[in-house]
């Protein structure tokens, strides 16, 4: 039982208002760097920033900064958020924590 995650088990338990998790659709991503035509200027923190320049670094000319942002929109596009009854950064944040769960990779001991 170990192996089964809390979010699994309630899925699975019928019971509505359950929340339920799903893989992102295939066409979650429909973004091309072509069809990207517009600029948004964003600020953002120095530890942003350098988390951005790493992932420029470790990619080469793979992924750009641009492209991760692009994604990261779409993933955003995705969530189950009332964006309306979201009235503050505190509010969105506590919004986004509900509607994501994180696969951590952990190495056996």
């Amino acid at each position: 039982m170990s192996n089964v995650s809390y979010q699994t088990f309630l899925a699975d338990s019928g019971l509505s208002g359950v929340p339920q998790f799903a893989p992102l659709p295939e066409d979650a991503f429909t973004h091309s760097k072509k069809d990207a035509d517009r600029t948004l200027k964003i600020r953002v923190t120095k530890r942003q920033e350098k988390w951005l320049q790493k992932i420029d670094d470790i990619t080469g000319k793979g992924v750009d900064t641009d492209a991760v942002v692009r994604t990261l929109i779409d993933l955003a596009r995705q969530l189950d958020i009332d964006w309306a009854m979201t009235a503050s950064v505190d509010a969105l944040r506590d919004e986004i924590r509900d509607a994501v769960r994180i696969r951590h990779t952990t190495t056996p001991a």
